[in-house]
């Protein structure tokens, strides 16, 4: 018996090390972290009648990339997973380290985890699940050290805590290292969704994954052509094993999904601690392009 946040019991061993972290179903199922393309900030609302387990989903918030603004959330959940502790302080150079940033990109840093800050803390989702309806957001505040702008005090909302208090058993652990292996979008999101259907069910119906990609009302010969290359290198990167197009008729249904051997435990055995990726070491010897 291991404990979430130091208060919900959960039967599952929870992870808060720097390559991998225990996940609620709810952050990777739904449409939280999607893929964003520069421009104007739109904030969106989204409902969903019934999505898997789920029902009733309601969001507003300004989407979450897959790429930066998952970043700075792993980072977040690995401070709070363990901890009872609402307020953290984020340094900047730690961050930087942790995701292996040369010290060139800094300034630029700094300017994007604020923006990414920001878009945590207009963030609402209320889902059911059996019985009961739960609320949730993520930061209540955000605090600038006007003094010294690489540090950042953060509030995470009481409601936080729901996104597992749901189900404390449905945990799955991403392995960062893995993840950062992925290259595209789309492949990150069906990263996301394979892996928390994997036990339930390994036929995926095409409108379930336009849900979880946020695309239906895009063309769907792009999509389409976007998903098989987004199966490509799951399956190049040895995530998956095989995907079979369903398509009876004209019109593709879904895709019959097979899983490695190798991720049916979500997590690889792990003999020891990984190293830390806040070593000095560790920071990469070459800038990065933005």
């Amino acid at each position: 018996m291991t404990y979430i946040f130091n208060s919900l019991q959960s039967e599952k061993e929870i992870y808060a090390q720097d390559d991998f972290v225990s996940f609620a179903k709810s952050i990777l199922h739904l449409p939280i972290f999607q893929s964003v393309t520069t421009g104007k900030k739109i904030r969106k609302e989204i409902i969903i009648d019934r999505f898997y387990g789920f029902q009733n989903v309601e969001m507003r918030f300004y989407p979450l990339s897959v790429n930066f603004d998952f970043d700075v959330f792993y980072y977040l959940l690995k401070m709070k997973l363990k901890s009872d502790r609402l307020t953290f302080t984020i340094n900047l150079n730690h961050f930087m380290k942790f995701h292996k940033v040369h010290p060139s990109n800094k300034k630029v840093y700094i300017e994007k985890i604020h923006k990414s800050l920001e878009n945590m803390l207009d963030f609402y989702l209320a889902f059911s699940y059996g019985p009961k309806t739960y609320k949730c957001h993520l930061l209540t505040h955000v605090e600038e050290n006007k003094e010294n702008r690489e540090e950042i005090k953060i509030t995470f909302s009481k409601f936080f805590e729901q996104f597992y208090e749901y189900d404390a058993n449905l945990i799955f652990n991403i392995c960062l290292s893995d993840y950062k292996k992925i290259k595209s979008d789309y492949a990150k999101i069906l990263f996301m969704f394979y892996t928390t259907n994997q036990f339930n069910n390994s036929t995926f119906k095409m409108n379930e994954i336009l849900k979880r990609l946020q695309a239906e009302s895009f063309g769907r010969q792009d999509v389409v052509k976007k998903i098989n290359k987004a199966h490509k290198e799951l399956i190049d990167l040895k995530f998956l094993k095989a995907v079979e197009t369903i398509k009876p008729e004209k019109e593709i249904e879904g895709y019959k999904v097979t899983f490695t051997k190798r991720r049916e435990g979500f997590l690889p055995a792990v003999a020891e601690k990984p190293k830390s990726n806040t070593d000095e070491l560790s920071i990469c010897d070459e800038e990065l392009p933005f």
